[in-house]
């Protein structure tokens, strides 16, 4: 997040809507979930990239990946704070959208266009919830 913006990236290959984050690697699901999405961020965001993130999960999502996969999806906030941005190979697009007015049926779809209405429904309350400006 950015104040009241979400960082949309555009999947290269499906060119439907994504988040930052990604797959826990074999042995990371034994660190601690921050260690884990900072090394995604740093691989999807580039590594000039500066944010605070929330330790504690918003809420657990089902998500489908594109190539027919199942997984779990975890929500975390975060605050991008600085630096640079650099997609990786994996998206080619990426676009700050207002949270309130911003409507991910137009990217979004399935589990993840689930996650992301539940994002921003509870926005107000999951707001209180971010890293402090």
């Amino acid at each position: 997040m950015r104040g009241d913006e979400l960082l949309i990236l555009r999947d290269r290959a499906s060119k439907y809507g994504d988040l930052p984050g990604g797959r826990l690697g074999e042995t990371e699901i034994y660190l601690p979930f921050p260690e884990s999405l900072g090394r995604e961020i740093r691989e999807e965001l580039g590594e000039s990239v500066r944010y605070s993130l929330n330790p504690e999960p918003l809420f657990v999502f089902p998500h489908k990946m594109i190539a027919g996969h199942e997984a779990l999806g975890i929500a975390f906030i975060g605050r991008y704070e600085g630096g640079e941005i650099e997609l990786s190979e994996e998206h080619d697009q990426m676009k700050w959208e207002n949270v309130r007015s911003f409507d991910p049926r137009s990217v979004f779809f399935a589990h993840l266009l689930d996650a992301v209405l539940r994002f921003q429904s509870e926005f107000d309350l999951i707001r209180r919830k971010a890293p402090a400006e």
